[in-house]
Formats: C-alpha cells, sequence, structure tokens
C-alpha cells in the first residue's frame, strides 16, 4: 500500500465546501439586505394602498346603488298600488305616474301594465313595445339583471294581481356613482346577478395583459355584486432599481461561485477521471494527478484512488488464481466421476454377459440402464461447464433414448420417438428426469414384446417445460408385480422434481411438470 503524497498534507488549507460558502456569502450579504428592505416596506405599503382603493370604491359603489335601487323599488310600488286603489286610477295612470316620478324622470323607463299585459300609462319610455314585460307574483317584487338591454328592471304586482309595473334603470342611471378621490388612474365597475354581468364603467384604456386588483361587495338583498376592478400602478424607479440590483448581484454571485467550483473541483475531477479511465482501460498505470489549486479533497480523494487500486489489483490476482485453482480441481471431480461411473458401467456389462440366468443378467442390465441414465447427464454437464448455462435437454433424452434402445432384451422390440423443446435444465432437474423416463420405458419394456413410446418434452410460457412419455405398453404395466416398486421410484423421482407425476389416457400417458433454466 502507498502512502499519502506529502505535498498535500496542507492543514492550512481550508476546505472547499468553506471556500464557497465564504465566497457565496460575501456577494449575496449585500442582496440580503437589499431584498428585505425594499420588499418588506415597499410591497407592503404599495400593496395595502391598492387593495384599499379597490375596496372602497366596490363598497361606495354597492351602496350607492343599494339605496337607489330601494328608493326606485319603492316608488315603483307606491306608483302600482295608487292606480289600483284609486276608482278612477286606470284613467288617471299618467297623472299618478307624473306625480310620483315628475314628467321627464332622467334615470328610469316604467310602464304599467294590466292583467293582460297591455300597457296603460309609461313614463320615460319611447317604445312601449321594446319594454320588458314581467310579471311577479302578486304582492312581490323582483330584481332582475338584464344583460342584453343592459338594464337592471324592477317590477311589482299588487296583491290582486290586476296591476304590474316594471321599471328599467339604464347602465347610464347606475353609472352616476359617486367616485373616491383617491381613485386617479383607470378603473372598472361591474354589476353581475347570476349568469348576467353588466359593465357599469368600462376601462378606460386597458389591455387584457395589464395585471389588476378586483374587489366584490354584495348590494343588499337584490342578489346582485358590484365588482370593482383597478389597473395595478406601474414599477416606480426605486421599485425597479430593487428589483434589478438584487438580480444583478445575484449573477455576479453565481459567476464567482462557478469560477470557485471551476477551480477547486470541476477540471480537478477531469483530471481524476481521466486518470481513473486510463488505468481502467489497461493504457496506463493509476497515479494522481498535479492538481496545485485543486481542493484538499480531490487531493485526498486521488490518494485514495491510487490506494484502492494497488489493493484490487492484489485481489484480482488471488482470486484469478484462486479460480484457476478451482476450475482445475471441478474439471479433476467430473473427470474422475465420469470414469468411476463407465468403470461401474463396464462391471455391470461383463456380470450380465456371464450372468448364469435371465433373471440375473436382465437385473444386472436393469441396474446398467440407471447408471448410464446418471453416466449421460454427467457427461453432458461436464461439457456444459465452461458456459454454467445448464443442461441442453434435447441432446440429454437422445443419448439416454438410444442408450435404451440398445440394452433393451433381445426379445422386445422397441421404438422411441422423440419430440423436444430446446430447453435448458439444472444437473438437480436432469438427473430424476432421466431416472423418470429410464423407470417407463423399462416398466413399458416388461409389459410388451413390441413397444412403441413417445417422449416430448413442451415448453410453457411460465419457465416451465411438460415432460410426457407415451405407450400403449404401460396400460398393461399396472397389472405386473413389479408395478408397486417402479411406483414407489417414480414417486420418489416425482419427488425430488418438486411435482406431481400425473396419469392419463388409461395408464397410457405420463406427464409431469419440471422447472427450466431459460429459453433459447
Amino acid at each position: 500500500m502507498t502512502s499519502a503524497n506529502p505535498r498535500h498534507n496542507r492543514s492550512a488549507k481550508l476546505p472547499t465546501s468553506l471556500i464557497t460558502l465564504v465566497l457565496l456569502g460575501i456577494a449575496l450579504l449585500p442582496l440580503g439586505v437589499v431584498a428585505v428592505l425594499n420588499s418588506v416596506n415597499q410591497a407592503q405599503g404599495a400593496r395595502q394602498d391598492r387593495l384599499a382603493e379597490v375596496n372602497l370604491l366596490a363598497e361606495v359603489g354597492a351602496n350607492h346603488l343599494e339605496r337607489s335601487i330601494a328608493d326606485y323599488r319603492q316608488e315603483l310600488q307606491s306608483a302600482v298600488m295608487q292606480i289600483a286603489a284609486s276608482e278612477d286610477g286606470r284613467e288617471n295612470c299618467d297623472a299618478i305616474l307624473v306625480d310620483i316620478f315628475g314628467a321627464e324622470p332622467d334615470l328610469a323607463a316604467l310602464v304599467i301594465r294590466n292583467s293582460d299585459d297591455a300597457a296603460i300609462c309609461a313614463i320615460g319610455v319611447d317604445s312601449v313595445a321594446a319594454m320588458p314585460v314581467q310579471r311577479p307574483e302578486p304582492g312581490a317584487t323582483a330584481t332582475i339583471l338584464d344583460a342584453e338591454t343592459p338594464a337592471v328592471i324592477l317590477s311589482f304586482a299588487d296583491r290582486g294581481g290586476t296591476l304590474a309595473g316594471t321599471m328599467v334603470l339604464t347602465r347610464e342611471s347606475m353609472a352616476l356613482l359617486p367616485q373616491p378621490s383617491v381613485l386617479d388612474r383607470n378603473y372598472q365597475i361591474a354589476l353581475s346577478g347570476g349568469d348576467e354581468t353588466v359593465v357599469i364603467r368600462p376601462w378606460a384604456d386597458h389591455s387584457a395583459e395589464d395585471p389588476i386588483l378586483t374587489a366584490s361587495e354584495p348590494i343588499g338583498d337584490t342578489g346582485m355584486t358590484l365588482s370593482a376592478s383597478f389597473e395595478r400602478a406601474p414599477l416606480s424607479v426605486s421599485e425597479m432599481f430593487s428589483i434589478a440590483l438584487p438580480v444583478l448581484m445575484w449573477v455576479v454571485a453565481a459567476i464567482l461561485g462557478w469560477i470557485a467550483i471551476t477551480l477547486l473541483l470541476i477540471r480537478p475531477l477531469r483530471e481524476l477521471r481521466k486518470a481513473v479511465i486510463g488505468h481502467a482501460n489497461g493504457e496506463t498505470e493509476f497515479a494522481t494527478p498535479n492538481l496545485p489549486i485543486a481542493a484538499i479533497e480531490i487531493q485526498q480523494l486521488g490518494d485514495a484512488f491510487e490506494e484502492t487500486f494497488d489493493t484490487l489489483q492484489s485481489h484480482e490476482e488471488q482470486l484469478a488464481a484462486g479460480l484457476e485453482e478451482q476450475t482445475r480441481l471441478t474439471r479433476e471431480v467430473h473427470h474422475r466421476v465420469k470414469n468411476n461411473l463407465q468403470i461401474i458401467a463396464s462391471l455391470l456389462n461383463l456380470h450380465a454377459r456371464s450372468a448364469k440366468s435371465e433373471d440375473g443378467a436382465a437385473a444386472y442390465a436393469s441396474i446398467q440402464r440407471r447408471v448410464d441414465a446418471l453416466a449421460i447427464v454427467q457427461r453432458n454437464l461436464f461439457a456444459e461447464l465452461e458456459k454454467d448455462a445448464g443442461l441442453p435437454l434435447r441432446p440429454v433424452l437422445a443419448e439416454l433414448a438410444s442408450g435404451l434402445q440398445q440394452s433393451a432384451p433381445a426379445s422386445v422390440e422397441i421404438a422411441i420417438m422423440l419430440d423436444i423443446d430446446p430447453v435448458r435444465v439444472g444437473q438437480d432437474i436432469a438427473a430424476p428426469a432421466c431416472f423418470l423416463v429410464t423407470e417407463l420405458v423399462e416398466l413399458a419394456m416388461l409389459s410388451e414384446t413390441r413397444v412403441e413410446i413417445a417422449i416430448a418434452v413442451t415448453a410453457l410460457a411460465d419457465r416451465s417445460a411438460r415432460l410426457s412419455v407415451r405407450s400403449q405398453a404401460l396400460a398393461q404395466a399396472s397389472q405386473r408385480e413389479e408395478f408397486a416398486r417402479y411406483r414407489r421410484v417414480l414417486t420418489g423421482m416425482a419427488r425430488q422434481l418438486q411435482a406431481s407425476l400425473d396419469e392419463e389416457e388409461s395408464g397410457t400417458l405420463f406427464t409431469i411438470m419440471i422447472p427450466t433454466l431459460q429459453f433459447p
């Protein structure tokens, strides 16, 4: 392990985080003072003044309209009730209206109608037909905002429902509102009720992009609301300066911070990265770059990289040597197991030939088939040792089928058909699967002298496969004395495969699900 470079041991050098904090603090200190003082004093004062102006306009206008509508409503009720109460009121209708409203009312138009909605008298109306027809419930007063006219329509019907009066307050009459003296800028007044809105006083000069402040006040019990909208005052020179100064100082602070970070961190990290990549690609040996103005943490990081790479190289050499030794031992073990299985198979074959009875020869042949099945799995496992991707089941079962056909008794004619999907399984699956196939094939050979067997492996979508063995000879297997022994062996193999062995089609088809490692 290498020692740290002594030129990097400078205790007087400040950490990068502290240097960056000091630089940004110096640059942002005036920004904080100016932003706090100007924002708190100016923004709060200006906002309160503007909100007060808008609220005052909405409150004064709503009170004025409420009083005006109440007066007009009272006059309308008085006119309708006098006409309905007097015996000659209908003949003197016009005189009564002139007496109440004057000969030429400037602020309202009025019409009185009978129960058939026919006008019997009117005042301040150029065309009676143009007047809206409104008839509320007897004895009730209605107030409606009409955006098409635009106007506020007051209507009243006497208790008998024989007469109804309709008064129209035009936008011009409603626009005569008292104007607070504080309002020396552009503003708008609108009246809304339900889905209708009437602009009483429009903007003098307003753009949709201009920011506005709005306040609303209800107008008594009429169901209408008066809204006052007021343009915000443009920024003053002092306000624009208070906004521009923090922005300018933020830019200066950002530039100072960028310069500091670039010189102390970014550039040294790039050099260090280049050295690490060069070492990783095997181009050069790693060496800490010479970074005189880099942060002390970057320099210490370079020294740590150098020490780590030295340690990793030593560990890699040890691991490579250990892996090579383990591979050699694994190959040796597999080679010895394969040789031992071949020796056992040869001994069994020798004893089978020298057996004095057919039962003895058959017993040796049965044992030899199982040893051959294990040897086939071991041989294919040794061939796939370098890939470490499991065993391909197709060549394993093909070699097993060929061996079973060759080891069949002379009195048995056997044909094995294969339909194997290209799937891979682990050693713990391949061995019991081969033993299971061997048991079923041998059981079929014991049941008949002419045997046709179909072995299939079908890949499924859930990383599994279905192994099936089909033969008509298996239908008679359950009647043999040896079937119980074979059944125990088959059950044991199914238990190792962690699945159930299903018997179908009257005992001629055996299926079991086996897990697979991967699909090609």
